[in-house]
């Protein structure tokens, strides 16, 4: 559905994956430069976008103050969201709609990227003079990356990882807190000085997963990314998961899920992890979690590895601002059980684990959104303008106090109330996985592959040199199999 827009009502907060797309009936320069868009201007903006009232909300009501002549039209992009290939849903829409501007995931943009189907946005930015110094250079380095060497989007924030602590337990126990720039063997250590008990009230693990993790795969993977291991190659068709040095992961991880210092993620995303978070105003959001997740926040775990979220979760429940529960099935609970948590949670942040032998660089950071431009696009002026406006620093400078994400403007980082909130910022992101592309749909089988063989080798009814055989050689069918249907 089309039409104008000129409501004021709320979104959500987890809102947070958005598409969008521009059209404007603007004049745009040669090759490599555009047109200016004036204030007096005339012209339409097409927009695709998931929700037309977020929209506005969120950009298109003080974008069309600033041009009041330039009319905005929204179009529904929620079929990305269910389609099972994002990216080729967007190339439908991008061919049926001939948008000049698109609000993209980071899949997307380097798919369209290397497809040529982007803008290079190298000669406006200089055109311009736009401020590209007060970005993190990670971000401006992700995005280049991601475009095989060029600009072909700008991203007004970006999402990143850090090691959560609760003080108080660290302090209970007599352990060091932990520090910057840590390894994960170190973290993995640290994790087992904490008396681990994996059940009851009084259920206490050194280590939770984060709240992406779905399954016993996940923090393996970040491990032996981090280490710069593949454990397929879709260039050779390979997968090489039985190597000494993932073994030694393996074993480091599972050691730590059978004695409870690490808290091994139940089956299937979100199980054991949802919760009910009640405003004080009585209405009630559901969220779920990646597997158990939710026992840093119940003070059930030491550390944790997180992004910003868990943050503001932090600080909600701490202020009151929500209450929350395990979701329960008996009638005379409600729906929701109590998760017996602290009033508040004295925590901090340092960095993510890294390998040492680059201590500067973190897995975990990706780009949370990125506005391009379409490469066939006949006005420019007015996409560039939008391009300006959402990556500029006044919504960095507002979205600092209101928003979850961290800003890609290093002027406007997240205020931490006194946290470590630099811990998010101070690494580099690595490139060198980010540049590996497997199959549709075969890391997601690999992954449960991978989970089924950890609970064996956990449960003791397999060996864990049995268990990455068998990842080895169904894994290799897998990949097989996978490069064959996307041929």
């Amino acid at each position: 559905m089309k039409r104008r827009w000129n409501g004021r009502t709320g979104i959500a907060i987890g809102a947070l994956t958005l598409m969008v797309t521009l059209s404007a009936c603007t004049s745009s320069g040669g090759k490599g430069s555009v047109g200016k868009l004036g204030r007096e201007d005339k012209g339409t903006l097409k927009v695709a976008y998931f929700n037309e009232e977020a929209f506005f909300m969120q950009y298109g009501n003080a974008f069309q103050a600033m041009f009041p002549n330039i009319e905005l039209e929204v179009v529904s992009t929620e079929s990305v969201f269910d389609a099972e290939d994002p990216v080729a849903e967007m190339e439908k829409i991008l061919a049926e709609q001939q948008p000049d501007a698109m609000y993209l995931t980071e899949e997307q943009y380097a798919s369209l990227a290397g497809k040529g189907a982007l803008y290079d946005l190298d000669a406006v930015v200089k055109q311009d003079e736009f401020d590209l110094d007060g970005f993190l250079p990670s971000v401006v380095e992700l995005l280049k990356a991601r475009g095989g060497g060029k600009l072909y989007g700008l991203s007004p924030s970006f999402a990143s990882q850090a090691l959560y602590y609760n003080k108080t337990l660290f302090d209970q126990n007599g352990i060091p807190y932990p520090t910057d720039g840590m390894s994960w063997d170190e973290v993995i250590q640290l994790a087992a000085r904490f008396p681990a008990k994996k059940e009851g009230d009084d259920a206490l693990a050194g280590l939770a997963p984060s709240m992406s993790v779905a399954d016993s795969f996940g923090l393996i993977r970040s491990i032996g990314e981090a280490k710069g291991l593949l454990y397929a190659d879709s260039e050779t068709g390979t997968v090489s998961i039985a190597s000494p040095e993932w073994k030694e992961i393996f074993q480091s991880v599972i050691d730590g899920y059978k004695s409870g210092s690490i808290v091994m993620p139940s089956d299937g995303p979100g199980k054991g992890g949802m919760v009910a978070m009640r405003s004080t105003g009585g209405s009630k959001t559901t969220v779920s979690f990646g597997g158990d997740s939710v026992s840093f926040m119940s003070g059930k775990a030491a550390m944790t590895i997180d992004g910003p979220m868990m943050m503001s979760m932090l600080d909600a429940v701490s202020s009151g601002a929500i209450r929350m529960g395990q979701s329960a099935t008996s009638k005379d609970s409600g729906g929701m059980k109590p998760l017996n948590m602290p009033q508040e949670i004295d925590w901090d942040v340092v960095t993510i684990p890294v390998d040492p032998s680059q201590p500067d660089i973190a897995g975990g950071m990706g780009l949370d959104s990125v506005f391009s431009i379409n490469a066939s696009s006949e006005n420019t002026a007015a996409a560039w303008e939008f391009l300006k406006y959402v990556n500029g620093e006044q919504l960095a400078k507002t979205g600092s106090k209101s928003s979850p994400a961290l800003s890609a403007r290093t002027a406007y980082k997240k205020e931490g109330n006194g946290k470590n909130v630099d811990a998010f910022y101070a690494l580099k992101a690595d490139t060198r996985s980010m540049l590996q592309t497997l199959p549709n749909g075969f890391a997601e089988s690999f992954s449960k592959l991978a989970t089924e063989q950890i609970k064996k080798v956990v449960d003791g009814t397999a060996s864990l040199d049995d268990a990455l055989q068998t990842l080895q050689t169904q894994g290799q069918d897998q990949l097989t199999k996978a490069k064959a249907d996307a041929e």
